[in-house]
């Protein structure tokens, strides 16, 4: 696990995903880093990517559409936070956005530049966003932008997996790119959840950390979850992981993937 991990070895995360759901202590959770392990250093650049490749079994990034309908690897609906701009990324033309610096080093890539930092035996968690946030808002979303970048993950020769939000961004993937693998993200209702990764066939679920440790009738959440998702050939990537203690406790649970912000998380 982590940086123990052979590089030439297929990295784990179901039949689908190359995902083992029910891992044990003895069978440790891949780890996932959240934008490139965001707690370290600049979130969702080439140089984080490649930097996050030498200890995590997959790397996860974000996509989000420019003005012009160009998908750009960026988490905020806001260029404020991670740049020198202001302004919203939905409503600023890729020519623009691409040449902006990220504050702390690196700039905004391009879908196929990300991929293009990642070592081929690492896997990628594609984590689709909206026009109008970072999670659902309630506000109308079209899902056209992402006829294209599915299709370069498709092709990509990386084990990939597309995780969202946003059931809108599910059924385009399912239109699009029916082949690729996918993983419902959500941060409360457990049962509309299962509802969910039924109605899309997904692979996974992404639940957060505190419905399986430290709240919500933990360990393993509202109602057994963990075991009702394995029962169901569900995996469980849960995120967001920054402390050693609560890896410890997710991995002794049994989760298949801790998605972490450190790449140390795992010890």
């Amino acid at each position: 696990m982590g940086s123990s991990r052979d590089a030439s070895e297929a990295p784990k995360l179901g039949d689908a995903t190359g995902i083992d759901v029910g891992c044990t202590p003895a069978d440790p959770p891949s780890l996932i880093a959240h934008r490139g392990f965001a707690g370290e250093q600049p979130e969702n650049t080439v140089p984080t990517f490649r930097s996050a490749a030498r200890s995590a079994d997959w790397i996860e990034l974000d996509c989000r559409p420019t003005a012009d309908g160009v998908c750009a690897v960026f988490h905020d609906r806001r260029l404020d936070r991670c740049t020198p701009l202001s302004g919203v990324v939905a409503e600023t033309p890729a020519e623009s956005l691409f040449s902006t610096e990220v504050l702390g080093g690196g700039s905004i890539p391009t879908l196929e530049e990300a991929l293009d930092a990642i070592p081929t035996h690492t896997g990628v968690v594609i984590d689709l966003k909206g026009r109008h946030g970072a999670v659902p808002t309630g506000a109308d979303e079209r899902w056209e932008w992402l006829e294209g970048p599915l299709a370069t993950v498709a092709d990509t020769p990386h084990s990939t997996l597309v995780s969202t939000f946003w059931e809108g961004a599910l059924e385009a993937a399912e239109r699009y790119a029916p082949e690729l693998p996918t993983a419902y993200l959500f941060e409360s209702g457990v049962d509309r959840a299962f509802e969910v990764a039924e109605r899309h066939g997904c692979a996974a679920l992404h639940p957060p950390a505190e419905l399986l440790v430290g709240g919500r009738n933990a360990p393993d959440g509202e109602e057994g979850f963990l075991a009702r998702a394995h029962e169901r050939d569900l995996a469980v990537n849960v995120w967001t992981v920054t402390d050693h203690e609560e890896a410890a406790a997710l991995a002794a649970l049994g989760v298949d993937s801790i998605i972490a912000d450190r790449a140390d998380v795992l010890g």
